[in-house]
């Protein structure tokens, strides 16, 4: 996935799910001083949870829809979508979907509290994304 943004991103939110083995650094910290005097410094102690790095674990859309044939033959799972728009957006942005297949960003956007605009070339695949995004606000309080 891409994330485009005109200069430096505005919003950043990383997500912090990954356990951290060590709390602390192991042995003295010290640093050398101009004067060549050794300084015993205060130990960093970290959080329990760190940053997630650039490889995400993530279950498929065949582990997510178990038993269900995906309407659209290269759907992304709504853990993915949905982790990149906590990442990379707060509420009330908007997010765009260049290529919105089956309309799974839309989606994962409106409950996230996001407005969104996507688009679509292929009409088979726009016509999922249509029935998609209907269902889930016919469904819901608008």
């Amino acid at each position: 996935m891409f994330v485009f943004s005109k200069g430096k991103p505005k919003t950043f939110n990383p997500i912090k799910d990954k356990k951290n083995k060590y709390l602390t650094s192991f042995g003295r910290s010290t640093c050398r001083k101009a004067n060549g005097e050794i300084v015993e410094r205060k130990k960093k102690i970290g959080s329990e949870w760190g940053m997630r790095t650039n490889i995400w674990k993530i279950n498929t859309v065949g582990q997510e829809m178990i038993g269900k044939v995906p309407p659209h033959p290269a759907m992304f799972p709504i853990s993915l979508a949905k982790d990149h728009i906590l990442s990379w957006s707060n509420e009330g942005d908007l997010v765009l979907d260049p290529f919105a297949g089956s309309g799974t960003t839309g989606l994962v956007a409106y409950k996230l509290n996001r407005k969104f605009f996507l688009i679509e070339k292929v009409k088979k695949y726009y016509d999922i994304c249509c029935k998609r995004v209907l269902e889930l606000k016919n469904n819901s309080l608008f």
